[in-house]
């Protein structure tokens, strides 16, 4: 069942909008891929959060050194957090 909603959208959402729009076409598929991406990106990082909390249920917190490690890798990686 189809449904339908309205936003409104200040200037910076109405920028990005459009920066979408010249990517997927129209206002209507740009938001409704733009939607299905969040949804994936989040579901995503929940399942690894999930797996990290069943890692550390069984095996223990995960030490301050192999943090470190990862912080690095990120840090050379360019991944901002």
């Amino acid at each position: 069942m189809a449904t339908k909603t309205t936003i409104n959208f200040d200037d910076e959402m109405e920028t990005a909008l459009e920066e979408l729009v010249a990517v997927d076409g129209t206002k209507k598929l740009a938001i409704k891929r733009s939607l299905l991406a969040e949804v994936k990106r989040r579901r995503r990082s929940q399942a690894l959060l999930d797996m990290i909390g069943s890692w550390e249920a069984r095996e223990g917190p995960i030490d301050t050194q192999h943090l470190d490690w990862a912080d690095t890798v990120l840090d050379r990686q360019g991944v901002s957090r």
